[in-house]
């Protein structure tokens, strides 16, 4: 059947000869491809199919070369190609050769063309120039490609979030998680990151990922939706980034960015009523450089290809801690941050032959930041206290690419992934203190620490993966197997094994009481991630084209004394995509496409649920502290106000069954999107598209306690003596009947103190929704993107995005905003019923309006200048307080979604004011004989806006709320709720010299 695309013709007349050719560069369908394809028929003048066409290809920079025959219907195709520009020409007795110069083939993209050969009687024709379609007619898939043109035109952030915010969807996430975009409604742990085919996400909360030095870097596809059977492990986005390479051509060069302090602005302060400084900006400092040089070429001319790149950087920060009045005067603590570590990268290309290709890539983003930590009482400073944390790792991956015939290929690739996660101090023996100020709510260091929590660690993944291409007429077939071993090692401990916090009174100087924290935490812990599929593109008609695959997932995660305590086993995850060419000339289309996507569980849960975990509190009447400078208090006083210990984890590896349902489903999302694209001319296009999401299951910790001990009283007469409220913490979907096994009278304790086991047996138990008392998880996202595509013409580029979207429901995904908290899949969120009474409204990462523009424009041959503007509707507001009737809530202090004891619904509050935002880029080239020099300018936030973004939501003041006998509640509130907790990056200026000799 012939290929629709082939429909679309560009005509060029030349004497009495007409050649057409249609070209078409598809939006990437693979989520970890890092090669290209072509495509095409070869067809007489008049449009008659001609067989045994011999087709060749070059690549201009590498000299790879390859040639194929047509089939007897003209087809031919030329899978797993290298990206760059290529040559082809079409060759046939009794026919004249036809050249088909500079075609484009980028990252994972498809591109499908007409050779038409004239007879020998008739003027040969040579095209140069590759004309690409801007509507891929064989796609369902969504996003965006960003190459070096848009990044060295366009200013943008050099890291992945500042890419991935170019595309329609995508909103940045909460400062809490660092850096990290939201995409497409999902929380900012549910991407997923892939360099030249290696996975380097966060395997530990899924937040971000390992960062490879920008310069290495040659294109970002931006997958917000309809991914194949491929890829799996993410329920928000993927970015795929594929690193440079060396060509037959020598090249070399060095770029200096520098982002200095004196041209950056501050953010705001904040002030309380006694004038002290709840949040210093003012003692802001931050320099940023960044060096790389760089070399490409040929080891072995035609074979054999590096790319080498070394990247000096230093950055720098000082900033001040917030202020807190107390008898002595102002205490504040000002910090000194400091990173200067190189990172490098390489990557060896070896054609072996011309249809066996050897990857191998490599980069470190091992750095250590050093932090100095001076604690001032007025204008007196304590001794610096200095501690270090070391981040990064060592990261490489090998690919091996072959062609077995023209219908059948076949790569294997294996790689690791590292990641560093030790900190510590020459203090660590020293235990945390801290002061509590009622009055105003501050926190104020005291002691002789430096780093809160002291741990050692490291994480590492390995993977491995084999991929086939398999060409059957109208069909394109991929299959394959990928295979993840994830090891996450972890010793945690507060500083000197214990945390002492003082509460202070409302007169600032009576110690109320003490608090003793001990938290540890460690081991060893295993996951594997296995998966399996298979996908079809069917061309099924000359003018529709079927997308279908399926994929089957396993997860399988260990305590931290190596046995499997979840195991999540065939997980089939449907994908299909339908795409109509409605014209029937590939100038446009409309799609719809269908997908279910499973999220792993988070290495987190091994350590935090699964693993010999220590975290009980104890309280106590103040009764004087150590006199060696460590102020360490005597724990001597008796207890405070009568109250029990807290223990959230008792140091032993529970046992699965009573820590996770064995019932449980996994975590999946479904996704459905509709649209449709169309070419306005040669150089505009539009495109209208709609989304819905649905987080379908939620896996998550609960407490089980109260519903337990109903269900037990029940249905066996006995009591749950180990439900204390807090015992109890289950793996599970929440809103579900819960399954498991244990001993719920246990470790009872007689007159004479001996312990004794009740009437209850240990023995499986499965306890119905309805006494648990959780609702079900709901997440759901409905979006619209409207976008509008100037394509560069060598003068200028243009993209525009209007997107309107809703998130709504009670469950931000595996992370949760509200409380900052990266617990992944163990959030507060579900922990007890009541905590998510009022839960259901408008989420965190709910942005009702988006508009994003960029472009540039060619000034001069030597000046170009770009733009990249960005304006968002505000974020839902909630407010946070004690829950007036559940007890069990009430343990979590300020965590509800009440106020002053009336309910206050999710997202109640209103929202956040609109941000927007322009950036500015300017560039100018000047030749030399030896040498190109590139200077630029990037400028951002040029308006130096300043609105807030994040809001204090915490309405009851945890320290004064108290409960009478009859449970009626005496409620303040919080002397920082509604202040502003962080505003819009302030205008910095970023200025870079680049020489490419």
């Amino acid at each position: 059947m012939k290929n629709s695309i082939l429909k679309r013709s560009f005509k060029q007349s030349i004497t009495a000869v007409a050649v057409a050719m249609s070209l078409s560069a598809a939006m990437p369908a693979m989520a970890n491809n890092t090669t290209g394809y072509i495509t095409g028929s070869s067809i007489s003048q008049s449009g008659q199919v001609l067989g045994s066409v011999t087709i060749k290809i070059v690549n201009k920079e590498t000299g790879l070369t390859r040639s194929v025959v047509s089939d007897s219907e003209g087809s031919f195709r030329f899978p797993l190609l290298p990206p760059g520009m290529y040559d082809i020409t079409a060759m046939k007795d009794g026919f004249q050769i036809t050249a088909q110069k500079d075609v484009k083939v980028g990252m994972g993209g498809k591109v499908s063309l007409n050779m038409t050969l004239a007879a020998d009687d008739i003027e040969r024709i040579e095209v140069t120039g590759s004309a690409i379609a801007m509507v891929d007619i064989t796609s369902s898939s969504t996003g965006i490609v960003v190459d070096t043109l848009t990044l060295d035109r366009v200013p943008v952030a050099r890291d992945f979030t500042g890419v991935a915010l170019l595309a329609p969807g995508t909103t940045k996430g909460d400062s809490a998680f660092g850096n990290n975009p939201s995409i497409g409604g999902a929380s900012v742990a549910e991407n997923a990151y892939y360099v030249n085919g290696l996975n380097i996400t966060n395997f530990r909360t899924g937040v971000g990922s390992s960062q490879p030095p920008f310069e290495m870097y040659d294109t970002f596809e931006v997958k917000t939706g309809g991914y194949s059977a491929e890829f799996g492990r993410a329920t928000g986005g993927v970015i795929n980034a594929k690193t440079k390479s060396g060509s037959n051509e020598f090249k070399s060069g060095v770029n200096v960015y520098y982002e200095p302090d004196a041209l950056r602005e501050d953010k705001q302060s904040q002030k309380r009523d006694d004038g002290t400084l709840r949040i210093d900006n003012t003692g802001d400092e931050n320099d940023f450089y960044e060096v790389n040089l760089w070399a490409s070429g040929a080891i072995i001319e035609d074979t054999l290809f590096y790319y080498a790149l070394y990247s000096p950087r230093s950055d720098e920060f000082e900033y001040n801690g917030g202020q807190a009045s107390t008898p002595e005067g102002i205490a504040q603590s000002l910090y000194s941050q400091k990173d200067d570590d190189s990172f490098w990268g390489a990557k060896v290309d070896w054609y072996i032959t011309e249809n066996n290709i050897l990857e191998i890539s490599a980069f470190s983003d091992q750095s250590t930041t050093t932090t100095l930590r001076t604690d001032y009482i007025g204008s007196t400073g304590a001794e610096p206290k200095e501690s270090f944390e070391d981040n990064g790792g060592l990261n490489y991956t090998a690919k091996l690419t072959s062609i077995i015939t023209d219908d059948f290929s076949v790569s294997v690739q294996y790689g690791i992934n590292e990641t560093d996660r030790t900190a510590g101090s020459v203090l660590d023996a020293n235990p945390a203190i801290y002061r509590n100020f009622t009055r105003t709510g501050a926190f104020v260091p005291g002691g002789n620490f430096a780093n809160f929590s002291i741990g050692e660690g490291d994480d590492q993944r390995q993977v491995v993966r084999i991929d086939a291409d398999w060409y059957l007429g109208d069909h394109e077939i991929r299959f394959g197997v990928d295979k993840e071993s994830l090891t996450a090692n972890q010793q945690t401990i507060n500083s000197g094994g214990a945390y002492y916090l003082y509460v202070i009174g409302e007169d600032d100087t009576t110690i109320d009481y003490v608090r003793h924290r001990t938290y540890s935490s460690g081991g060893s812990f295993e996951s594997e991630n296995f998966a399996y599929y298979i996908q079809d593109q069917w061309q099924a008609t000359d003018d529709l084209v079927i997308n279908a695959g399926i994929r089957n997932d396993s997860f399988e995660n260990k305590n931290g004394i190596g046995e499997s305590f979840i195991k999540l086993e065939n997980q089939w995850a449907l994908r299909l995509g339908a795409v109509y060419d409605v014209m029937g000339d590939g100038e446009s289309k409309i799609w719809a496409s269908y997908g279910r996507y499973y999220l792993p569980i988070a290495a987190n849960t091994n350590i935090r649920l699964a693993g010999a975990e220590t975290y009980t509190q104890d309280y106590y009447n103040y009764d004087g502290m150590s006199s060696d400078g460590l102020e360490v208090p005597n724990l001597t006083g008796g207890t405070y106000d009568g109250r029990p210990r807290d223990v959230f984890s008792n140091g032993d590896v529970p046992e699965a069954g009573a820590i996770v349902d064995s019932s449980i489903d996994p975590m999946y999302s479904d996704e459905f999107i509709a649209g449709y694209q169309f070419q306005l001319n040669d150089e505009w296009s539009m495109a209208v598209q709609g989304t819905y999401r649905e987080l379908a299951t939620t896996i998550e910790d609960v407490a089980i306690d109260y519903g337990f001990n109903e269900y037990v009283n029940r249905e066996f007469g006995s009591a749950c003596t180990e439900c204390t409220g807090f015992h109890y913490y289950v793996l599970t979907n929440p809103g579900t009947d819960i399954t498991v096994t244990t001993d719920p009278d246990d470790n009872q304790v007689d007159a004479n103190g001996d312990y004794f086991n009740g009437p209850l047996a240990n023995q499986e138990y499965t306890i119905p929704a309805s006494d648990l008392n959780y609702p079900e998880a709901i997440r759901k996202y409905a979006a619209v993107d409207v976008t509008v595509n100037k394509e560069w013409d060598g003068k200028w580029m243009l993209t525009g995005t209007y997107t309107w979207s809703h998130s709504w429901g009670n469950n931000e995904g595996l992370v949760r905003s509200d409380n900052g908290q990266d617990d992944a899949g163990l959030t507060t969120n579900f922990d007890q019923p009541g905590l998510l009474d009022g839960g259901d409204g408008n989420l965190p990462n709910d942005r009702r309006h988006s508009v994003k523009v960029f472009g540039s424009y060619q000034v001069t041959d030597d000046l170009n200048i770009g733009a990249n503007f960005s304006w968002q509707a505000g974020k839902p507001r909630s407010a946070f307080g004690i829950h007036p009737t559940d007890i069990f809530a009430q343990a979590y202090g300020s965590e509800s979604f009440y106020k002053g004891g009336q309910l206050a619904k999710r997202g109640s509050e209103g929202t956040t004011d609109s941000l927007w935002n322009l950036d500015l880029t300017a560039s100018y080239d000047i030749e030399f004989e030896d040498f190109d020099l590139n200077l630029r300018a990037d400028v951002f936030n040029v308006f130096n806006n300043d609105t807030a973004s994040e809001f204090d939501e915490i309405y009851d003041d945890e320290s004064r709320t108290d409960f009478n006998e009859d449970g009626s509640g005496n409620y303040f509130v919080s002397p920082t709720y509604g202040l502003a907790q962080n505003w819009q990056t302030p205008r910095y200026v970023r200025l870079s010299a680049s020489i490419r000799f």
